[in-house]
């Protein structure tokens, strides 16, 4: 399925203001306090509609429909936001539109490329476990290029290699102290983002 964005004249300007106005925090969706709303990544973005900031469903539900982002892409986003440091994570919020940069472009595939690009990122692991992930980052490759990856063959791949891919992950983190990933995973969020296609021009 392809996701054009749109709305993008409203994201710059919202985002702008959310940054101008100190209004990004980390550890909720959204709330009120005698200082104005605050949010995180996806509260700013949901802020001008109505609806309940304590469901993440409803919260990403309205940037959905206002900005037609995937849900996966903004989960990503989410979980990087979270993991930055909090001056980071503002930087994060800001830099997001300019990726984005106009309606049109068709962000449908980023999470599948951020995922097989994660996974190629692993610590080395045990042959047992690789021949279990490399089929789930081809199929990733397949869905991040428009192509078919069946249904069944992607469930039993994506079980398995989560399963084999647990104790690599636990590895890495150990490895690499948590803002580093992040800040690498969103370096790469960003990257993908910008470079993905404008299918219709605004």
């Amino acid at each position: 399925m392809t996701n054009l964005t749109r709305n993008t004249d409203q994201l710059f300007a919202e985002v702008a203001e959310h940054v101008a106005q100190d209004r990004i925090t980390q550890g909720t969706y959204g709330e009120y306090t005698e200082n104005g709303f605050r949010g995180c990544f996806l509260g700013c973005l949901a802020h001008s509609e109505n609806g309940d900031f304590n469901d993440s469903s409803d919260v990403v539900r309205r940037v959905i429909e206002r900005f037609n982002f995937t849900e996966p892409l903004l989960r990503i986003a989410e979980s990087i936001f979270e993991a930055l440091f909090a001056d980071e994570a503002r930087q994060f919020f800001a830099d997001f539109p300019a990726a984005v940069g106009t309606d049109g472009k068709d962000l449908s595939r980023v999470h599948w490329q951020f995922l097989a690009t994660e996974l190629r990122a692993l610590p080395p692991v045990p042959a047992d476990v690789q021949v279990v992930i490399d089929p789930v980052i081809a199929g990733m490759d397949l869905l991040a290029n428009g192509q078919e990856w069946p249904e069944a063959v992607a469930a039993k791949a994506a079980a398995e290699a989560a399963k084999a891919a647990k104790a690599a992950v636990a590895a890495k983190a150990a490895a690499e102290a948590r803002p580093a990933v992040a800040r690498r995973q969103r370096d790469l969020f960003l990257e993908l983002v910008s470079a993905a296609p404008v299918e219709v021009q605004p």
